[in-house]
């Protein structure tokens, strides 16, 4: 199904801030940008017992203590503005709720779910509801309510893993999730009815085994998109595939790998401008590519080196002119995060003209962000600077070049 993405992979620049220690390899962070701007992380510490919470990128504070089965949490905010975090505890699913942009919590209540487990999965539906999924030997279960006053098991097969849940616009309900229940694996699609039953399903295979997760997210627009990584025994690359309506709505674009171990681990993000980030680990590093065009196609890939085997990825995409993305790495017993810019893109092109009879070349640089001209751009070549014209294009001498613009991981480029 991949369309391969013809793009230019630049090094990212900042460096990795460790947000907490005391964790294990399977923790994968939740992540919510709230309506405010602020950036909330949950994450459990098995060990400790505890279910923390960092606001904008402060030191974690525990919200739980004493949990005896802490695992997998799960935040999401509703459009009153209010804030549920979902926990697993010994009774089942508890919920802790905040008013105040995550400052502080109150609660727990406890939820119908009486299944000990971790939270793989929330989303709320754009009247405000909640859902939540958890998963077992037999069962993939998708609550829907603040308390998840209905369930329905949407995967009585074994065995369902990873899942993710998305409401798109319409209020369509769509949950992604991995089984091994086919030898060659298999990431599956399925979008629900309104009594939460299996209304349709779409298979991707043959699928590398991931039990960590199947990304699963929804734009304001109307479109949802998922993560994949086609390739058996291995993964061979990764591909993010658009919906609508519960439907492919395209082939998708298509990141080459080859991976090897657990790689791919992937996140998807879109921001308040429906601007989506593609975020996975491979080779050492984590890749990054945004797309500005609901993911017809990405910018340019920027790539940052990982200090440590990665294990889990989470990431969140900020808002602003031109945005970026906060991204989380679990590298065994740390977690670490680091603010990743979009990449610029520099097409090159050649005008030719005659001037009193003479072929006069002219050289063309232009800086794109998914193919969307970035004006603030400039262009040094050869120990001389040029500034992009509205067009995002600047004339440009033979040689090698560094393109830059605020906001922007810079690109190298080479004018013949």
């Amino acid at each position: 199904m991949a369309v391969a993405a013809a793009l230019i992979a630049v090094p990212g620049a900042a460096a990795w801030t460790t947000l907490s220690g005391g964790v294990q390899n399977i923790v994968v962070p939740s992540m919510l940008v709230t309506q405010s701007g602020t950036e909330l992380v949950s994450f459990e510490s098995p060990v400790a017992g505890t279910i923390s919470v960092s606001r904008n990128r402060a030191a974690p504070k525990a919200v739980v203590t004493g949990d005896p089965i802490a695992g997998r949490t799960q935040l999401v905010q509703q459009p009153n503005g209010a804030i549920q975090l979902y926990f697993p505890n010994a009774q089942g699913v508890g919920r802790l709720t905040s008013t105040d942009d995550g400052q502080t919590w109150s609660g727990p209540i406890q939820t119908q779910s009486h299944t000990v487990g971790g939270v793989m999965a929330a989303a709320v539906a754009p009247d405000g509801t909640p859902y939540f999924a958890q998963d077992g030997t037999g069962f993939v279960n998708v609550f829907r309510g603040l308390n998840g006053e209905s369930v329905k098991n949407v995967f009585p097969r074994c065995c369902g893993y990873a899942e993710s849940l998305a409401v798109d616009s319409t209020g369509l309900v769509q949950v992604a999730f991995y089984s091994n229940a086919d030898l060659d694996g298999t990431f599956l699609h399925e979008r629900l009815a309104a009594d939460l039953s299996v209304a349709g399903s779409t298979p991707l295979k043959p699928t590398a085994p991931h039990s960590d997760r199947v990304p699963l997210v929804a734009d304001r627009s109307g479109n949802t998109f998922m993560a994949w990584p086609p390739g058996f025994p291995e993964a061979t690359a990764l591909t993010v595939v658009p919906f609508r309506d519960g439907q492919p709505s395209g082939d998708g674009v298509g990141f080459r790998g080859p991976f090897g171990g657990g790689d791919p681990h992937t996140a998807l993000a879109v921001d308040q401008r429906d601007r989506l980030w593609a975020v996975w680990t491979g080779g050492g590093a984590v890749h990054v590519a945004r797309s500005r065009s609901h993911g017809e196609h990405f910018g340019a890939v920027v790539n940052t080196a990982v200090p440590g085997t990665a294990y889990q990825v989470s990431a969140a995409a900020l808002n602003g002119d031109p945005g970026s993305v906060d991204v989380i790495v679990n590298v065994g017993a740390q977690l670490i995060e680091q603010q990743i810019l979009p990449g610029l893109t520099v097409r090159l092109s050649r005008t030719t003209a005659k001037v009193r009879g003479k072929k006069v070349v002219t050289r063309w640089a232009q800086a794109l962000d998914d193919g969307f001209a970035v004006s603030t751009a400039t262009f040094r070549v050869g120990g001389r600077t040029t500034h992009a014209n509205a067009q995002g294009k600047a004339k440009v001498r033979p040689g090698a070049g560094k393109a830059a613009a605020s906001g922007y991981t810079g690109a190298a480029f080479t004018v013949r």
